[in-house]
């Protein structure tokens, strides 16, 4: 289906969406959002951002649930804990004071590869054979962070990624993509995609940057109202998983 997932991807809802999944307890964590089905082997686990839940990434998870034929799965890794949307971005003192307050206590994503692989162990055990890991602005840097040989994850995607360091890059060991906004920096994310050029997977990469869009534009920050930016939302999640499905489909 890898041909065809680009295509047949549900029509995005603006507003009022209503999940077509549910939130359940998993593993260790008390809460995640789960959609698709499970008995294909196949599943996707989403990296929220800082905002955590929002319509806009459940529909998402719910469209990469159908096209990509797996069960997505969006765990509550920050518990709850989420930054508010009014500090975001932070253009003034005090907005900046409590972002960098909220990151020191909550935000580090190294804190959180151990629960992350608590969670594809989980999914392991529950007859998952193919792990995708799709991570958006500040999950995108804990996917790729997530993202090497010992992980048991076979593709990892990054979604308008925050902090995004071309060292990081030395340590993805699995296909990789970046779908990256006009908002993050062009040269660190071209000098990330060069280091993986190096790698045996180098030909199943993909890379796509939307000049036209927002940093958030595929999740929390993303104004479904706006037709090019639904335009580009559809696309993302189209590319992602047809990414994703032909991982899935090689190994």
């Amino acid at each position: 289906m890898s041909s065809e997932a680009c295509c047949s991807i549900p029509p995005v809802v603006s507003e009022g969406y209503e999940k077509k999944g549910e939130f359940i307890p998993l593993g260790n964590l008390e809460k995640a959002y789960v959609t698709g089905p499970k008995e294909t082997g196949r599943a996707i686990v989403i990296v929220y951002d800082v905002i955590g839940y929002s319509s806009q990434a459940i529909q998402g998870a719910d469209i990469l649930a159908s096209s990509a034929n797996a069960q997505v799965i969006v765990p509550d890794l920050l518990q709850g804990d989420f930054a508010d949307h009014s500090w975001i971005p932070p253009d003034t003192p005090e907005k900046l004071q409590r972002w960098q307050r909220w990151y020191a206590e909550r935000g580090n994503p190294l804190t959180y590869l151990e629960p992350m692989a608590s969670v594809v162990d989980t999914l392991r055990d529950g007859g998952a054979k193919k792990i995708g890991l799709v991570g958006f602005c500040w999950g995108g840097k804990l996917a790729t962070l997530a993202a090497t040989e010992a992980s048991g994850i076979s593709a990892v995607v990054a979604v308008h990624p925050g902090m995004v360091d071309p060292n990081d890059a030395k340590v993805v060991a699995v296909p990789f993509a970046l779908y990256d906004s006009k908002d993050e920096d062009k040269e660190a994310c071209d000098a990330f995609m060069k280091t993986l050029e190096s790698k045996p997977f180098a030909e199943k990469n993909d890379r796509k940057r939307y000049e036209t869009m927002h940093h958030g534009w595929a999740a929390a920050r993303g104004n479904l109202n706006d037709e090019q930016n639904l335009k580009e939302f559809q696309d993302v999640y189209g590319r992602i998983a047809t990414f994703i499905d032909k991982i899935f489909d090689s190994k």
